[in-house]
């Protein structure tokens, strides 16, 4: 009985050794094939815009942007806006001490009233003269007056004739020189230019302005200038009244149409650039004068282009310079190097290497070898 069991005992532990050593060999356990999980996405057909993206600069249109200077030196006595404030054209802004030029006017009236006065005068001894010419002249038909007698009258009208004449010049004088001070006391109130909004303030009151010094500034800026610099060996096909976009550096969300309007036909020889302006509505002042910008041109359209997202395009290890895409078919993914054209919208134009339909991978791909296995997500 003890040899049966001891017999048993051995059969049962070669057997508990035998399955050990089988599970142990990872040759005959079948390993699990790991999944590379993929966006997968189609190459599609789409219109894209081939844009020229260039940087500029914000600026009013010519006589848009002023900087009000008196036409005469004074000392400034009081500026009536503020920086912000928006003024129309002819509105008086700022104003000139003018005590001394209405000094001047009023001497100017006293010496013009003169005048008037001595234009009277010199008319009622003209009568006079007449009356008394013509009396003498009726003596002498009656022999009565002597011929010096009439002599004398016909001078005396003829010397206040002339006395009235002066007397009327002296009238036009005066009132010319009162002019003239008139118009020196209106150059004392500074008016707008144009219609704007007052941008700087440059002196104080008590300061001494004069033509060489500006008071404020006042600038439109409704409709504005965005002067941006072509590379004179750039090909792009740039021409007036192409569309385009402006996005300045501080809100690139927003846009604002604006439209080609020059472009220079001389290279700048420092920067080896061609002028390019185009103009911009702005009625809502987001774009300041002097801002930096970026201008996209529209040059035109390429209709139906392939495209994929700019994701899915992957440097080629092999060839620098060269990109690719991983295309995907039955399940695996392989590398197809590819040429690329224009780009818009975070979408790129594949001008060789796929066709439309082809599926290839978004993202991610990139290092895998060719054949992996996917499984495709969105």
């Amino acid at each position: 009985m003890p040899q049966q069991f001891l017999k048993a005992s051995v059969s049962f532990l070669l057997l508990v050794l035998l399955v050990g050593c089988q599970r142990a060999n990872p040759a005959e356990d079948p390993a699990p094939t790991p999944v590379v999980r993929l966006p997968i996405t189609q190459v599609q057909r789409q219109n894209l815009s081939n844009i020229v993206t260039l940087t500029g600069m914000v600026n009013a249109l010519p006589d848009h942007s002023v900087k009000v200077s008196p036409a005469v030196a004074g000392k400034l006595i009081a500026v009536l806006v503020v920086p912000g404030q928006r003024v129309h054209r002819g509105q008086i802004i700022a104003r000139l001490d003018n005590r001394q030029v209405k000094d001047q006017i009023a001497q100017a009236d006293a010496v013009l009233q003169g005048s008037i006065s001595a234009v009277a005068q010199a008319q009622t001894n003209l009568t006079l003269a007449r009356s008394t010419l013509a009396r003498v002249q009726m003596l002498y038909n009656e022999k009565i007056a002597p011929q010096k007698d009439l002599i004398a009258a016909q001078s005396q009208v003829a010397t206040s004739q002339e006395q009235v004449r002066s007397a009327k010049a002296q009238v036009a004088q005066s009132r010319a020189s009162r002019a003239q001070v008139a118009t020196q006391l209106g150059f004392a109130e500074l008016r707008s230019p144009i219609s704007g909004v007052v941008a700087r303030r440059f002196l104080n009151i008590g300061d001494t302005a004069d033509p060489a010094t500006p008071v404020l500034q006042v600038v439109d800026l409704e409709t504005v200038v965005i002067n941006a610099s072509l590379p004179a060996d750039s090909s792009a096909p740039i021409r007036v009244q192409q569309p385009g976009r402006v996005r300045s550096v501080a809100q690139p969300e927003i846009s604002f149409p604006a439209t080609v309007t020059a472009i220079s036909p001389v290279v700048d020889l420092q920067s080896n650039t061609l002028a390019v302006q185009l103009r911009c509505a702005n009625r809502q002042g987001y774009l300041k004068e002097g801002q930096s910008v970026t201008v996209q041109i529209t040059t035109g359209i390429r209709k139906g282009a392939l495209t994929v997202p700019k994701t899915a395009l992957v440097p080629d290890p092999e060839k620098p310079g060269q990109r690719l895409v991983y295309r995907f078919r039955s399940g695996k993914i392989a590398r197809v190097p590819v040429q690329t054209g224009i780009e818009e919208g975070g979408r790129i134009e594949i001008t060789s290497g796929l066709s439309s339909g082809e599926s290839v991978a978004a993202s991610g791909a990139y290092g895998l070898p060719d054949g992996t296995a996917v499984e495709a997500t969105r």
